[in-house]
């Protein structure tokens, strides 16, 4: 059985379908290569999997240009749709759904905040290249700040910002300190040198405690 026939298989369930309501991907044009179910499976292949374009290029056989095409289109749908599941909660939201070991040991604690870096390819212009230089990488990257519930819901996510970006700068420029309310607590690693930042808000900087190289961990602190 080809690569295309298992897909199909799976795609032709009735239970596997796309509204199009959420997905008005149907327009006039140049016929599709493979169907909306097909490349949204292959979308989620390439994200959840990793799979490069040239083997998706081969398992649904059409060519690179076209699955790196189809990716584009759909990973900018899909954040156009998506974007509204974000959500700040509100206070009594955080309260009602904390944990038991945040209200025993960090009851005040709003949001839970840390950088992230993915690898970027290299830009051919020197001035892209020095703005998405990593130090730390030693690879050009894309930074963001993503923050989350106590109970680990995605509550936040920042503008992307090239890997020259350091974390205290995200915090200070995304737009995350002005969604904070006054008495809020941020738990973030020892890091995220922002307590002063935080301080003009009226909020609070709560860090957990974290490993230090060759020592381990005491069980009160884990």
């Amino acid at each position: 059985m080809s690569s295309v026939e298992s897909v199909e298989q799976l795609h032709l369930s009735e239970d596997y379908t796309i509204s199009d309501n959420l997905f008005p991907m149907r327009k006039s044009g140049p016929k599709r290569k493979i169907s909306l179910e097909q490349e949204f499976l292959l979308v989620m292949m390439r994200l959840r999997l990793g799979l490069l374009i040239e083997d998706l290029a081969f398992r649904f056989c059409i060519s690179a240009g076209t699955v790196s095409q189809i990716i584009i289109t759909w990973v900018i749908l899909l954040s156009k749709e998506l974007d509204n599941l974000i959500l700040w909660p509100s206070r009594n939201t955080i309260r009602a759904t904390m944990p038991n070991c945040f209200k025993r040991l960090y009851p005040k604690v709003r949001t839970i905040i840390d950088c992230s870096e993915i690898f970027f390819e290299t830009s051919s212009a020197l001035d892209v290249q020095a703005c998405m230089w990593s130090d730390y990488k030693h690879h050009a990257t894309v930074n963001f700040l993503i923050a989350i519930t106590p109970n680990g819901a995605i509550s936040w996510l920042s503008p992307l910002y090239g890997g020259r970006a350091s974390d205290i700068f995200i915090v200070r420029n995304s737009g995350f300190l002005d969604i904070l309310e006054p008495y809020d607590q941020v738990m973030a690693d020892r890091g995220f040198k922002i307590r002063t930042g935080l301080a003009y808000k009226q909020c609070t900087l709560c860090i957990p405690p974290s490993a230090v190289k060759g020592i381990q961990m005491s069980k009160e602190e884990v």
